[in-house]
């Protein structure tokens, strides 16, 4: 993990204290929180586009699992190359 120094006014770095107090962790953590909500969350390296795959039941005799390939087949029907 790499480290990176941000400055806070004072106002600012007291109320963020005083939130980290409340709720029973650090200031640190709670900053590091709030950015990881603004920046978004990290995409995984090596990840894929298909991340929905295996999320949810597909119901009927068929599981989305089972029939995966036909999944991705449908997905992929109307894309060219360079959609993927």
């Amino acid at each position: 993990m790499s480290e990176l120094r941000v400055v806070l006014p004072d106002d600012i770095a007291e109320r963020l204290t005083e939130r980290a107090r409340e709720r029973h962790t650090t200031a640190e953590e709670l900053a590091g929180e709030a950015v990881r909500s603004f920046v978004g969350p990290i995409e995984p390296v090596g990840g894929h586009r298909l991340s929905f795959i295996g999320v949810g039941r597909s119901g009927g005799r068929e599981s989305a699992a089972e029939r995966h390939d036909e999944v991705i087949r449908e997905h992929f029907a109307d894309k060219s190359a360079s959609d993927v």
